[in-house]
């Protein structure tokens, strides 16, 4: 008799923790859903340079056609390189980042297999759009995949606008931008890192058009913790082979350029707290 018994509990041990197995497969990966991604990982600065406008920087000013006004080329320079990307990014990222900005104004809902949904609508220029955004614990839990589809009242559906994936301490991000909604193509890579140490971070938007005569172009920015120009742009045309570099101190505004194709050298040069051309 105690064999019986001994037997049965046994049997009833051994399917209490199949049960438990099984429901704890059906988990999702976490209890709790992702943090929304830092918008860091995301967004490129262009402080300072939005709008390149020269009026009122003095009333004897004459252009030079590839420098830019006489007396401010180097910063003039500098910035309408700057300027042609931020138009470029400001035009075709207009609807991802408002409804990346959106997300952080709404709760997910779990919908199964490790996914969380966040959905809600958002509006921009005059049209309304719905978000759904997903997220997803991967690579053992290090790091989270999100999908951001979008559809436009009145118009085009579900579309994939960007893809990306984000180490959970936003030390790391590469996304993945798409354009045309009625036909989604690759658009542009985003590519972030960030030290905590050290506060250095750095996002460059890459090209991916395929077969696009801009394949492969990039602007990248810096925070350059400790030298004396603390922030940096990069900027490559490689249809041109064309490199070149922006460097600039916050919070004095004064900088340099350096840009072979432009100035027959591989010097740098240089500009004051004034935007005036100054020696380096």
């Amino acid at each position: 008799m105690k064999k019986f018994f001994f037997l049965v509990g046994l049997l009833l041990c051994i399917s209490i923790f199949q049960s438990c197995e099984k429901d704890t497969n059906n988990k999702p990966t976490e209890e709790v859903a992702p943090t929304l991604p830092l918008q860091e990982t995301f967004v490129m600065p262009f402080t300072g340079y939005e709008d390149i406008d020269t009026t009122g920087l003095t009333s004897t000013i004459t252009i030079d056609e590839r420098s830019g006004p006489t007396g401010f080329r180097n910063w003039f320079y500098a910035g309408s390189n700057v300027l042609v990307w931020n138009v470029i990014l400001g035009v075709n990222m207009a609807i991802p980042v408002a409804s990346f900005a959106e997300a952080f104004n709404h709760d997910p809902a779990y919908i199964g297999d490790g996914v969380f949904l966040w959905t809600y609508n958002f509006n921009l220029g005059g049209e309304t759009f719905i978000a759904s955004l997903t997220g997803e614990f991967v690579n053992n839990n290090l790091d989270v995949q999100w999908i951001m589809n979008i559809s436009m009242v009145g118009g085009f559906s579900n579309v994939e606008w960007y893809r990306g994936i984000v180490s959970r301490d936003n030390k790391t991000a590469t996304w993945t931008l798409n354009h045309r909604p009625e036909n989604p193509t690759p658009f542009i890579r985003i590519d972030y890192q960030k030290n905590d140490v050290t506060g250095e971070f750095s996002i460059q938007y890459t090209n991916i058009i395929p077969g696009n005569a801009d394949f492969g172009n990039y602007i990248a920015y810096r925070i350059q913790v400790g030298q004396t120009f603390n922030r940096a742009y990069d900027i490559f045309r490689g249809s041109d082979d064309d490199f070149l570099e922006i460097e600039w101190n916050v919070p004095s505004g004064e900088g340099r350029v350096r840009n072979p194709a432009a100035y027959n050298d591989n010097e740098w040069h240089c500009w004051d707290t004034e935007k005036k051309d100054t020696d380096c």
